[in-house]
Formats: C-alpha cells, sequence, structure tokens
C-alpha cells in the first residue's frame, strides 16, 4: 500500500527540517530565518490523515528587550524592539558626548543589543586663569559641570566681577570669570581736615576723593583729587592733597568806590569786583581775590578823580582861563574862539558868535566843542579837515595820495577864480 504523506508546507521566512520524506508518522522541527523566531509550537508531526499537527507554525519578526542602560545617557521611549531597530543615546544636562563614540545601539539578528560603548561625560570649563589675583578655593585638574571656583586679588588690585562662578552646563563659567584691576593707593591725609573716602578700602581708577577743612580753616589747592594713570598702566593720584590754613585777606578800602558782593569776611578764595563812584575812575584791575599768602592779586585798585583833556579846536584858541592847564576837572569851564579870519561852523553854517563855552563832564569828556572855519573858504577847510582826519583812520596810503591830489586841484581853481576877479 501507498504511505501516506503531508504536503511540503511553505512556511515565510522559515522551513521544517528535514525538508523531506513527511511520510505518516514522521515529525519535522521548524527553523525560522536569522531575525525571526517561531510563533507556536517548533515541533508538528504528519498525522495518517495527510494534514500536520499541529497547525504549521510561522516565523515571525524576533524582538530584542529592553536596550542596554548607560550611565548619564537617556533614549526616546518605544514599546518594541524589533530586530534591526537602531536607537540613539542623548547625554543628560550637563553632560556631553565623549569625541569619537558612536551614541547608537542596534537590535542584532540573535535578539541581542549590539555592544554601546562609554558615551556621555561631565561638562568642563577651562581651567580659570586670573592674572594678579588667585583662586581661594582648591585649584583642580579639570573643572567639570557643577565644579566652583573662588577668587581674590593681590595686593594694590582690585575684584571686578564677580568673587565666586561656577562651571556651567553649557561648559562655561556663569558668572564669567572676574578680572583683577590696579587700585590708587589709600589718598594722602591732612592735618586738620578730612577726605571723603574714610572707610573705604579700595581706590579704583577714577575714583575721586574730596577734602574738607575744619570749620574756619581754609581748603588751599584743589578740593578733589582723582585716581588716575600718567602712563596707562600704573595708577596714582591725580595731585597733592590740599592744605588747611587759617587765611584771611585784609578788608579792601577804596576811597570814593565800592565793592560788590558786600561783605565782612575775606577768607581764601573770595573774589570782589569794585567800582567807582561818578565822577571817579578805576585805577586798577576791576576784580582781585584773596589768595593763600593772604594778600589780593591783582591788588585792590584805588578810584582817581576823572579829567578832561585841554580841548583841542583846529584853527581856535583858549580865551579863559589862561593858565593853560592840561587836565581840568569835573564841571569846570573854558571859553573858546576862533583864530583871526575863522569863525565858527554848526554843520556849515557859519555863526555870529565870537566864544564858545565848553563844560568837564563826569565821563572825562568836553560837552560839544565848535569848528572854525575859514571865513567865505569854508569848503576849503572842510577838505582840509578830512585829507586829515584820513589819516587818522587808517586809510591806506594810496588813497590819501589821492585825495592830496584832488585838493590840489582844488586850490588850484580857487586861485584861477581870483585872478580871473
Amino acid at each position: 500500500s501507498t504511505e501516506v504523506q503531508c504536503p511540503i508546507p511553505h512556511i515565510s521566512n522559515g522551513q521544517l527540517k528535514p525538508a523531506e520524506n513527511f511520510t505518516s508518522g514522521s515529525t519535522a522541527t521548524l527553523e525560522c530565518d536569522p531575525g525571526y523566531t517561531a510563533l507556536g509550537a517548533t515541533t508538528v508531526r504528519c498525522l495518517a490523515s495527510g494534514r500536520w499537527y499541529p497547525r504549521v507554525p510561522a516565523c515571525i519578526p524576533g524582538r530584542c528587550s529592553s536596550p542596554p542602560a548607560v550611565d548619564h545617557a537617556d533614549l526616546n521611549h518605544r514599546h518594541e524592539f524589533l530586530v534591526g531597530t537602531t536607537l540613539i543615546y542623548s547625554c543628560r544636562h550637563g553632560f556631553t558626548l565623549i569625541p569619537g563614540a558612536s551614541p547608537t545601539t542596534t537590535c542584532l539578528n540573535n535578539f541581542t543589543w549590539s555592544a554601546v560603548p562609554k558615551l556621555c561625560q561631565k561638562e568642563q570649563c577651562p581651567i580659570p586663569v586670573i592674572p594678579h589675583g588667585r583662586e581661594i578655593s582648591a585649584r583642580k585638574s579639570e573643572y567639570t559641570f557643577g565644579h566652583q571656583a573662588e577668587f581674590h586679588c593681590d595686593h594694590g588690585y582690585v575684584l571686578k566681577g564677580s568673587q565666586r562662578t561656577q562651571c556651567s552646563s553649557e561648559g562655561t563659567w556663569r558668572p564669567p570669570i572676574p578680572y583683577c584691576d590696579r587700585v590708587c593707593d589709600p589718598p594722602p591725609k591732612i592735618a586738620n581736615g578730612q577726605h571723603s573716602a574714610l572707610g573705604t578700602k579700595q581706590f579704583p581708577y577714577g575714583f575721586e576723593v574730596k577734602y574738607t577743612c575744619m570749620e574756619g580753616l581754609s581748603l588751599i589747592g584743589d578740593e578733589s583729587i582723582y585716581c588716575t594713570s600718567d602712563d596707562g598702566e600704573n595708577l596714582t593720584w591725580s595731585g597733592p592733597a590740599p592744605e588747611c590754613r587759617v587765611v584771611r585777606c585784609p578788608k579792601p578800602v577804596v576811597e570814593r568806590g565800592r565793592m560788590t558782593p558786600q561783605r565782612f569776611t575775606f577768607p581764601y578764595g573770595v573774589v570782589l569786583r569794585f567800582s567807582c563812584d561818578e565822577g571817579f575812575g578805576l585805577s586798577g584791575a576791576p576784580e582781585s581775590q584773596c589768595q593763600a599768602d593772604g594778600s589780593w592779586h591783582p591788588p585792590v585798585p584805588t578810584c582817581q578823580p576823572v579829567l578832561c583833556p585841554q580841548p583841542r579846536v583846529a584853527y581856535g584858541r583858549l580865551q579863559s582861563p589862561l593858565d593853560d592847564k592840561t587836565w581840568y576837572q569835573i564841571n569846570e569851564t573854558v571859553t573858546l574862539g576862533c583864530a583871526p579870519g575863522y569863525q565858527f561852523s554848526d554843520d556849515g553854517n557859519m555863526s555870529l558868535e565870537d566864544s564858545w563855552t565848553a563844560t568837564c563832564l563826569p565821563d572825562g569828556n568836553w560837552t560839544p566843542l565848535p569848528k572854525c572855519k575859514k571865513e567865505d573858504d569854508a569848503d576849503v577847510c572842510e577838505e582840509v579837515h578830512y585829507i586829515k582826519s584820513a589819516f587818522g583812520c587808517g586809510l591806506p596810503v594810496a588813497e590819501v595820495k589821492a585825495l592830496l591830489e584832488i585838493q590840489k586841484l582844488f586850490l588850484e581853481i580857487k586861485k584861477l577864480e581870483v585872478e580871473l576877479e
């Protein structure tokens, strides 16, 4: 009789072994391809009815168990890990990937994960360096995330920035590493006074110190000094400290004058302005200041009577007084007359008056003085005086010469007219 055989089944991603002679009563074992695993029983038997028992199993894709844990690293969460799946690790906050390390793992055909090296290391900050200073905390060979550092400056320097800083998760120092800047030595002290920086320990570049004196004393010198630099590197004070001394200038007395502001004490530095009464003029500087040696500078001025100079009138002469003084006092009057052949003239109109009175005014000037012009020749006189005044007005020489030529021609015409008559 013919033996009953079971059909050769088609199994995706696997096969039965042995692969032939599937007769009644024989058994076969399911072998799945790499990366696949059996679903159901792995051994089947061929029944006398020509069917397999249990039913022919199947091969399904294999899975890996949970991936390996890596120090200081996390994975994006997944529920299953089929063969071929690749996962990527990311370093946690404050850690960074070790250079050259691959942050991945893959589910292999044998349902295990590929080896994962050490991936993450703590973020490192650069070693802190602070010129003209030092680190107070214990110095380390390397500084990683979370490490703190504290600094102190050498003598003669001041810390600018935060004294303490910490290595951040980004590998930078926060706050930034401070620096040490030069400072001035303490400002000089003064006798009978003090400065505004009492209790201050550091005097950085640009620092201002103000000095004050005890009541009744004057501050001689600059009120403030500043921490500055002459060479751009070393620091020094901008000048010497002032002094506190008793300085009292004598009360200025100006006869026929007055001072402003009106005051009764005259300490160092006081500035006074002086003016004179009407009829008197200031001889000296109008302003004076009390000096450190107790003197006034410029010297206190005096008030001198205002005088009028002897009046000068072209072709005129003094009729009275006859003492021919050089200077005349205020309100003093003089009488003037014209030389023979000349008459007083007022804006070109000849006057029949024989005398002219002028008075010395409080400002040192005379009341208006007369003009004397030659009788019947006023025009010629005008021209001459005009030319004379041109010299005093700073006209160029060439223009004056031209005026003289015109005057010469004018006189020749006048002469010709006389001859024709």
